[in-house]
């Protein structure tokens, strides 16, 4: 699954933008180990046995879900410590300081503290950076990012636990109700501002370009909602068939309220991570109705979910959303990952066939990394989510 790949191979697309200063002390940081005679391949082995395996998780200040992905992780690592088969540590950095200072923290996770893998958040320009970092250190990533690009940098030692937005967004362009559904729809979206905003759009509109679906109009808003109302009513202006929200869970849900007060009765779609009890609480009845993908579940998987859910009410006295989920799954396979035996070897192969009983659903990946799932239709309820079956789609 893992295809040995020359660190200067390396191709990674988040340079664009980074301050020099940046650069030059990334630039440090390797050449310190260079002077030091000490190997950019990072041996997990090595870091096993020297006081317990380390793994790192960067997590942005800004990041939205980063509640969530930092209590997921941290149970995983709470409750791998359990048996008696090592401790682990997790070491969580976010950066103080500009943009690009997100790649010296994760070098500093690797060159000062030592980790044998990480994590990466959410956010896609963090995620880049990371694997910037990977690129030169062959530390294996494990990344919570949808972007479609993250899995094109060319780094062979990734993969990716969540979902990517392009099969995300082909199941809603694809499922949406059959009142709304063809060639001759009209689909406006609502995405973030900033880098974020444009690598979610460009997957949503390959998806939809597949799927033969027009998206008329892309508005990037930010978190806050700034000028919310009149860009709602400037846009349903258009009549759009379907409103798709791909925004964090908080921010959505105040923008559904805003566009149902707006008279917007049509049918609203957002991201998977939608399955947060915060977008429940918050958007209320402009909730119900929603439609979002979500992983298709087994009895096992259901079950798996069960414990979990038990487990994080109890260790942080609130129900998880799905973020949190995928972070727990995260660190698990990463923990799983860094441990075998082949995979410690400096080629960086994952074992075939590996295969991983997640909380969200088994991890299996394919040979770019990305995790291999099969999605389907969910609808909100007053309560949460519900799969909706052949004839309700």
């Amino acid at each position: 699954m893992f295809y040995e790949q020359p660190a200067s191979s390396f191709s990674g697309r988040s340079s664009e933008g980074l301050p020099r200063a940046t650069w030059i002390r990334l630039g440090f940081f390797f050449a310190l180990l260079a002077l030091n005679g000490t190997s950019l391949q990072v041996s997990s082995a090595g870091a096993i046995e020297s006081g317990g395996l380390k793994i790192g998780l960067l997590l942005p200040p800004e990041e939205p879900q980063g509640t969530s992905v930092r209590e997921g992780a941290l149970l995983a690592q709470e409750q791998a410590n359990r048996p008696s088969n090592g401790a682990v540590q997790l070491i969580v950095r976010g950066r103080v300081g500009q943009w690009g200072a997100d790649a010296v923290e994760a070098a500093r996770m690797v060159t000062d503290e030592g980790v044998a893998g990480l994590i990466t958040p959410p956010d896609g320009a963090a995620s880049h950076l990371v694997l910037q970092v990977s690129g030169r250190t062959a530390v294996p990533v494990v990344s919570l990012c949808a972007d479609t690009s993250v899995s094109r940098t060319g780094v062979p030692w990734m993969v990716r636990v969540v979902p990517r937005t392009t099969e995300e967004a082909t199941v809603l362009f694809r499922d949406v109700p059959a009142a709304v559904s063809g060639n001759t729809n009209g689909w406006l979206t609502f995405v973030p501002d900033g880098r974020a905003g444009r690598e979610i759009a460009r997957d949503l509109r390959t998806a939809a370009s597949a799927c033969h679906c027009r998206l008329e109009q892309t508005i990037e808003i930010g978190s806050a909602l700034t000028n919310a109302d009149e860009l709602v009513v400037q846009a349903l202006s258009n009549r759009p068939n379907v409103v798709l929200v791909w925004l964090a869970p908080i921010p959505c849900a105040k923008l559904a309220k805003v566009l149902r007060a707006a008279g917007y009765k049509g049918v609203l779609t957002g991201p998977g991570w939608l399955r947060s009890a915060d977008f429940i609480r918050v958007a209320g009845d402009a909730g119900e109705g929603i439609h979002i993908p979500g992983i298709v579940q087994t009895k096992a998987s259901q079950e798996r979910w069960r414990s979990f859910q038990s487990a994080y009410q109890q260790r942080w006295g609130h129900e998880p959303d799905w973020m949190a989920g995928m972070s727990y799954d995260a660190a698990v396979a990463l923990i799983q990952i860094v441990r075998e035996d082949d995979f410690q070897s400096p080629s960086h192969r994952l074992r075939a066939g590996f295969s991983w009983p997640g909380v969200t659903g088994d991890l299996t990946f394919d040979s770019d990394g990305n995790r291999q799932v099969s999605l389907e239709m969910l609808q909100g309820q007053a309560l949460g989510f519900r799969a909706l079956q052949k004839g309700e789609q």
